[in-house]
């Protein structure tokens, strides 16, 4: 399947209150069953209290960046409880799929991955990790690796269409410069509009940007941060998403 980029607003942001059963200080998450290509439940564990998380699906290998917004988790008191989270059409018949929690404070991301072909994998929930067809295959084990803090990313929080769109960024390092550019969200549009420029403070900051003139009637925005700084070990550091251009929420 061709790869896609695309924020999946309308009808898919799901917001699921947990209940939690279990207060501890460290996250963790287990695969508990999955229905092909409906929905995937998830044990989440020892998650913090009062913390909201988006929740992302795409290809695997991707660690969830620049997937699908398929669901918003608030946990409410925290603790290790169950939630079920919709497959995507995106990712109809995809062997493997990358499950992202991306909390809106920018505090964590934590990520997993789990078989949709059924065939090829199975689960049961054992006290920590999910297993595929052979517990003794340690292909099949989910190594719950965090994908660590410092990679700058946003979130689509509203959006008017034809005239503007709001972001919230995360994970975004103190005094950089950035350019922000939007352009046709088709893949094979290169044309980009410069919008603004906004020096980041280290904090998640909530940006509200306008839709260039020739960008209103597009079905899809892409939106694209460019570091005018040195981070990350580079000088053309670029992270970007797209978005329907639908009013929302």
């Amino acid at each position: 399947m061709k790869k896609k980029f695309s924020l999946l607003i309308a009808l898919s942001m799901l917001l699921l209150v947990a209940i939690p059963v279990q207060a501890a200080p460290s996250m963790d998450t287990s695969v508990f069953s999955v229905e092909e290509n409906e929905y995937v439940t998830m044990v989440l564990e020892k998650f913090p209290a009062n913390e909201t998380y988006y929740v992302f699906m795409g290809e695997y290998g991707t660690y969830g960046m620049g997937g699908e917004l398929v669901s918003k988790l608030t946990t409410n008191n925290g603790g290790t409880f169950l939630a079920t989270f919709p497959i995507p059409d995106e990712l109809y018949n995809e062997d493997r799929i990358a499950i992202r929690f991306q909390s809106a404070s920018g505090k964590s991301v934590w990520w997993n991955w789990f078989f949709n072909d059924t065939s090829k994998g199975s689960y049961y929930y054992g006290g920590k990790f999910p297993y595929g067809p052979s517990d003794d295959d340690d292909d099949y084990d989910v190594d719950y690796n965090q994908l660590g803090n410092g990679f700058p990313t946003f979130v689509f929080t509203k959006v008017v269409r034809g005239q503007s769109v709001t972001v919230q960024t995360v994970n975004f390092p103190s005094d950089v410069r950035w350019a922000i550019y939007m352009k046709d969200g088709a893949m094979d549009d290169t044309n980009w509009y410069e919008v603004t420029g906004f020096n980041s403070d280290g904090s998640v900051q909530t940006l509200t940007l306008s839709i260039p003139a020739d960008l209103q009637f597009v079905d899809k925005l892409a939106v694209k941060f460019y570091c005018l700084d040195y981070v990350l070990g580079t000088n053309d550091f670029i992270t970007y998403n797209l978005v329907d251009n639908r009013d929302y929420p």
